[in-house]
């Protein structure tokens, strides 16, 4: 945990605390692929944002969440231009919140992450909501909750139009239900975003920043082992056999017999390269 110690809220999460400033998470996740990030150039632009949208005039006109909601995502959508980047939706940029902000596009939990910190600035409480296939965000109405599509023009939904969009885009029907709808906890939004971004740079192979989000999963969830498995072997990839080894063993003390098995052939290959530097 040293090597995140500068990292406040990334600590605060691995202590298993939940007072987490979310945006503050992602700014300290994107210095590491942009060493020379400002954070506060995001922050203040965030503050922009959330003053522009105070000082609309459908914003500040209405007491209603939901109207409240829409004149917001108006804004934001179609005025500042925020969207889903369908066109390069693996694009490792989607996850890191300087370039959201910079290029006004990013994926659906980045984008929800931002759309609540903006909300939070102008008095309206919002959650995450872990959905498979597609992260929303959530708010208590008083008498009912309201839930926004980041992804999607920051459309605001009831929970069965949220329900039927997210169906309808994983293409299953009647695989979403009341429990999926929950409040999620700080660290699950968190690994949701560090797996978003393994994958992204996976896709890449870009493997030096693989394990940069690696890294960061282990320590985060210690309790799932295969991230520890995923950490030796893109260490074996990077060519860090004296790194890798000890952590593949380490997994296979704990994993079942076909995973153990399975593991044999990148542990052997672990111990050569080790021999090979002798």
């Amino acid at each position: 945990m040293t090597q995140f110690a500068s990292d406040p809220e990334f600590s605060k999460l691995v202590a298993g605390r939940c007072d987490i400033n979310l945006v503050h998470f992602m700014l300290e996740v994107a210095a590491d692929a942009y060493p020379q990030l400002d954070p506060m150039e995001s922050l203040v632009e965030i503050d922009r944002l959330a003053v522009a949208c105070c000082d609309h005039n459908a914003c500040r006109a209405s007491r209603d969440v939901r109207e409240r909601l829409v004149a917001m995502s108006r804004l934001l959508y179609e005025v500042e231009g925020f969207h889903g980047n369908r066109d390069a939706y693996y694009e490792p940029q989607n996850s890191y919140l300087n370039e959201v902000l910079r290029r006004r596009c990013g994926i659906p939990i980045s984008l929800g992450i931002l759309y609540m910190s903006i909300a939070a600035r102008n008095g309206v409480k919002m959650f995450g909501v872990n959905t498979p296939g597609n992260f929303v965000i959530g708010c208590c109405t008083g008498t009912d909750v309201v839930f926004v599509d980041p992804f999607t023009n920051g459309d605001v939904l009831d929970q069965s139009g949220c329900r039927c969009r997210i169906e309808q885009s994983m293409g299953k029907k009647g695989e979403i239900g009341d429990e999926h709808f929950r409040a999620a906890a700080p660290l699950d939004i968190a690994a949701r975003v560090l797996r978003n971004l393994k994958a992204a740079h996976a896709i890449e192979q870009r493997w030096d920043a693989v394990l940069c989000v690696q890294k960061r999963l282990a320590a985060l969830l210690p309790h799932v082992p295969q991230e520890r498995r995923d950490l030796g072997l893109v260490y074996l990839r990077l060519g860090q056999p004296t790194q890798a080894l000890p952590v593949l063993e380490q997994y296979t003390n704990t994993c079942g017999h076909e995973q153990a098995a399975a593991l044999q052939p990148s542990i052997q290959a672990a111990r050569r390269m080790i021999a090979e530097l002798n």
